[in-house]
């Protein structure tokens, strides 16, 4: 009876070394294929190549859309393990493609019937803000205008949302471009027939100054009686888009 129970414990001992044995091994393997079909295998594989098929071609978009099936549906497979040294940058990468797409969309870019030929345009409004949050966004101040127009020649102007406006003389506004302090510029307050507009005396330098910022603050006259500034998200404008064909 003794004898049995001594081979029965020993038996134990040995099962257990042999559990841990197994445990250790699979944990320095590194094993992530665990309860995972073989038809699920092939599965995270293939994505995993279209995941590095797109990289390969900086479409991060697509990337980041394939690691995320991964992630989802084949978390512990070893092809998820494999997305660990490039997701963080194809994240990256992706987020900035949005935001690209992002800026571009805020301009209209617009060609009508004119007077001599063809007028074209690009427009955006001005950055609107949440007062509070949770509350509904304001009504854009302003809308930005780059107008070229066969007979008037090309201008950059405000339209500004208020229809009583007083720039003063001189008139002159505050303009600030990314990296660069506010300089003052000469302006000309105009009436468009739907409210007051302000245009920019130096239309070639602004439009130079912008095309190389994200974002361009106007300060306008103390005491004009408008918003004191207007702030425009410029990252998305497309010069070609403007230009004439």
């Amino acid at each position: 009876m003794k004898q049995a129970i001594k081979i029965g414990s020993v038996l134990l001992v040995f099962l257990l070394v042999l559990g841990l044995a197994a445990c250790t091994n699979s944990a320095e393997t590194g094993d992530e294929d665990v309860g995972l079909s073989t038809a699920d295998l092939a599965k995270a594989d293939k994505l995993l190549a279209d995941y590095e098929a797109a990289r390969a071609i900086e479409n991060w978009e697509g990337a980041e859309a394939k690691a995320d099936q991964i992630k989802s549906k084949y978390a512990d497979s070893e092809a998820a393990g494999k997305l660990k040294s490039s997701l963080g940058q194809v994240r990256a990468k992706a987020e900035q493609a949005r935001e690209a797409r992002r800026l571009q969309a805020l301009w209209d870019y617009q060609s009508v019937p004119a007077e001599g030929g063809v007028q074209r345009s690009a427009s955006i409004f001005s950055k609107t803000v949440a007062v509070e949050e949770g509350s509904p966004l304001t009504v854009p101040d302003a809308q930005l205008v780059l107008r070229d127009h066969p007979a008037w020649g090309r201008s950059a102007y405000l339209l500004l949302a208020q229809s009583k406006f007083q720039c003063g003389e001189p008139c002159t506004v505050k303009i600030s471009f990314v990296d660069v302090a506010a300089q003052t510029w000469a302006a000309k307050q105009a009436d468009s027939g739907q409210g007051p507009a302000l245009f920019i005396e130096d239309e070639q330098g602004f439009i130079a100054q912008m095309d190389n910022s994200d974002n361009v603050r106007i300060t306008l006259p103390e005491g004009s009686g408008f918003a004191p500034s207007v702030t425009f998200e410029v990252g998305g404008y497309d010069a070609a888009l403007y230009a004439k064909p």
